[in-house]
């Protein structure tokens, strides 16, 4: 298995070398990491699939194209059992905040374990920096402030980077401060709480340096409805 995690990760890391978007292999490398942290207070998941979830959770990435099928297929090049194969597709499928949401419901922890695992690195300093990364890297802008976030996006919504009032400061009211509450692993939510503090602060700096009231007082409003809702 230690052999086939080796060949997996040589994979990954050759097929995302160029990315300039925050998925590169530094992002899944985190990811691996996260996992090994969340592990240590599950011992219940199947540690191989997890840890081949987390490596080959970005080749199939609604953003960057292709057909879907990548991870699958090279899955199938290795000596893996049809179940095994079924189960770190479903896993990867699964755990995506564009699948399951801000209040997912999973069948399996190895999912719930990725899906944490994953979030994390969309939050605190890392996940400001790969947001404003990514936004540049797809020509999205910065911040507009006449245009504020759309309450309830629909999936197809989210899913559409293009779509007119997204910003790469929107991003964190349309997912990254939702993903703390979408958390569904003991050691994955108490390192969520710090990730969080560290964003509201951002937000908070961003709009008091501009002095936008109207933008601190939307931040506090979001806040304290994500704090009743959750």
């Amino acid at each position: 298995m230690q052999q086939i995690l080796q060949q997996t990760r040589a994979f990954v890391k050759n097929y995302h070398q160029k990315d300039t978007s925050g998925h590169d292999f530094s992002h899944l490398e985190r990811v691996y990491k996260n996992v090994d942290f969340i592990l240590k207070t599950e011992p219940s998941a199947d540690v191989f699939v997890v840890k081949m979830s987390a490596l080959l959770h970005d080749v199939d990435d609604h953003k960057f194209g292709g057909d879907g099928k990548r991870a699958e297929t090279f899955l199938k090049t290795l000596p893996l059992s049809a179940k095994t194969v079924c189960r770190i597709l479903e896993t990867i499928q699964e755990s995506s905040f564009a699948n399951s949401g801000a209040n997912p419901s999973f069948k399996t922890i190895e999912q719930a374990i990725l899906s944490d695992a994953d979030k994390l690195d969309a939050m605190g300093a890392i996940g400001i920096s790969r947001t404003i990364l990514f936004g540049g890297a797809f020509g999205i802008t910065l911040f507009d402030e006449n245009s504020f976030p759309k309450d309830d996006l629909t999936q197809a919504e989210y899913k559409n980077l293009f779509r007119e009032g997204n910003s790469s400061i929107n991003h964190f009211f349309d997912k990254l401060l939702k993903l703390k509450k979408a958390m569904r692993t003991k050691s994955g939510r108490a390192e969520a709480e710090k990730r969080e503090k560290i964003m509201i602060d951002f937000l908070r700096c961003f709009f008091a340096e501009q002095n936008l009231a109207d933008w601190l007082e939307y931040l506090e409003k979001y806040l304290q409805k994500e704090t009743v809702d959750a």
